[in-house]
């Protein structure tokens, strides 16, 4: 025997189809990019291992050992955010989490380029460790390949 189908089970149907389509299109398909934002979130985060400022890592200026003034440490804290969003959107793959890790990393490239002008003018001595300079490399380097991943429409 045939079915019929009602109008209200075909509009379930619809509903069901479209709610499943709306979760399958927040999820991202990294490809080659993955392997960049997975070195760059491995050097941010051996960054906040090394001399940031008074041969002071990156850890102690963000756990408050060393005082380096307020913009070190803000982009310490904004680093270490977007380390840890960005390793999880490289574990999800969940497109909010690509945006945010962006988002983060873009706000931590602007406040380490302020950390560094910070610690460059007024100081009689030039105050910048290695690791506060690569810090900035990899979290540009990270904003930019997220918001790549995450602007990417698929074909």
């Amino acid at each position: 025997m045939s079915e019929r189908r009602t109008p209200e089970a075909s509009s379930e149907l619809r509903a069901e189809l479209s709610r499943i389509a709306w979760r399958v299109d927040r999820w991202i398909d990294l490809g080659p990019a993955a392997v960049v934002a997975g070195g760059a979130t491995a050097a941010a985060a051996a960054a906040l291992l090394m001399p940031w400022t008074d041969g002071a890592a990156g850890w102690r200026v963000l756990a408050g050992y060393v005082v380096a003034g307020p913009l070190p440490w803000l982009f310490a804290l904004v680093t270490g955010l977007g380390v840890v969003v960005s390793g999880l959107a490289l574990v999800v793959r969940f497109w909010p989490l690509a945006w945010a890790a962006g988002a983060l990393c873009g706000i931590a490239t602007i406040a380490g380029l302020w950390a560094i002008w910070s610690r460059r003018s007024g100081l009689p001595v030039d105050d910048v460790g290695p690791g506060l300079v690569i810090d900035v490399l990899a979290v540009l380097v990270l904003a930019v390949t997220w918001c790549r991943i995450a602007l990417h429409t698929p074909d």
